[in-house]
């Protein structure tokens, strides 16, 4: 899968669920660690990373890289 494709998935994301994929994958931080950093509840960053990885695969099968 090309990172370019990858990116362009993510700038199509909101900017809320962008932010805790970044947090917690491409930083590599707990979800506590990401929700002192942006200043919400573990909770929130949990359904936003949930429905964010959910919308950014459903980008990636819409674009033909994701099964």
């Amino acid at each position: 899968m090309s990172a370019i494709v990858v990116a362009d998935a993510l700038r199509s994301l909101s900017q809320e669920h962008r932010e805790v994929i970044e947090q917690t994958y491409l930083r590599d931080r707990t979800i506590s660690e990401a929700a002192e950093i942006l200043g919400i509840p573990p909770g929130t960053v949990k359904s936003r990373l949930y429905y964010g990885i959910r919308a950014l695969r459903g980008l990636l099968r819409d674009k033909g890289v994701a099964g």
